[in-house]
């Protein structure tokens, strides 16, 4: 594929805070994609029309009784014809470089996934530690706030599971490497995440809940990846960004810690 077609897909509700950002930096890419298709998922504001207004083709989701990110996702995978999927969360922002960065990985045949680890985009002191923990740790799977994906691929693990209300990126990019594909994990190209629901400690308590709900799952799925009293990571990923985060300030650092705390809880439930 010399010149991919690439479907950028962006699953949003009630975004109309975000989305606006979020598609300049679509239609401001060097590398213009084929077409920007915006799922919709029973918003109640003016998520549509501000789509609308900026070019994107907006698909709605079908009826659905819960809420799962893989609905939205899939949904707008059925109604794509890009060569490559990339799935971009409604509130983040990346830079004008990244589809030529997403075909520069897949002129390789091995690749089947290709996933940025997005920075924080709001500055609030919550939001810039939680994004600097996951910057310190390792990934096996690809993160699906921006990821992308060959479209061969994702019809062949039957894309997204939609059973999962959480973990459905790890679930998905161990199904393509079981396929024989790898995956790559980008830190360093720069999508920024604009989350309001993470600019305060209660919204990161409010997180974890929602990822413990699948941990019992993915522990039945995954027994090696997922195990009762054992977080994911080596314990040196946990302790060795909480020690240097005092260069930030103490209260950085004290942030940090309590949000590793939470994170830790999660997985000992």
């Amino acid at each position: 594929m010399e010149k991919p077609k690439i479907s950028v897909i962006i699953p949003a509700k009630n975004s109309e805070k975000t989305i606006s950002k979020c598609l300049r930096s679509v239609f401001n890419q060097e590398y213009i994609p084929q077409e920007v298709i915006a799922v919709d998922g029973g918003s109640t504001d003016r998520t549509r029309s501000i789509a609308n207004k900026y070019g994107a083709r907006v698909v709605i989701e079908p009826p659905h009784k819960r809420s799962a990110p893989g609905i939205g996702r899939n949904h707008g995978a059925k109604n794509a014809d890009g060569d490559i999927l990339a799935f971009l969360d409604s509130d983040c922002y990346p830079e004008k470089k990244w589809l030529n960065r997403v075909v520069e990985v897949f002129r390789d045949p091995k690749i089947g996934v290709y996933s940025i680890v997005v920075s924080d985009g709001t500055g609030a002191i919550v939001s810039r530690a939680f994004h600097y923990l996951h910057m310190g740790i390792s990934y096996d799977f690809a993160p699906s706030r921006c990821m992308a994906i060959r479209r061969g691929v994702f019809m062949q693990v039957n894309g997204f599971d939609e059973t999962l209300t959480t973990g459905e990126d790890n679930d998905l990019s161990y199904r393509v490497r079981q396929l024989g594909y790898e995956i790559i994990v980008d830190k360093e190209s720069k999508v920024y995440h604009d989350d309001d629901h993470m600019t305060d400690i209660r919204g990161i308590w409010r997180q974890q809940i929602w990822y413990r709900e699948s941990e019992a799952e993915m522990r039945q799925r995954y027994p090696n990846k997922f195990r009762r009293f054992k977080t994911a990571y080596p314990l040196k990923e946990h302790l060795v960004p909480l020690a240097k985060s005092i260069r930030f300030g103490v209260r950085f650092a004290v942030t940090c810690l309590i949000i590793k705390l939470l994170s830790l809880w999660r997985h000992i439930g």
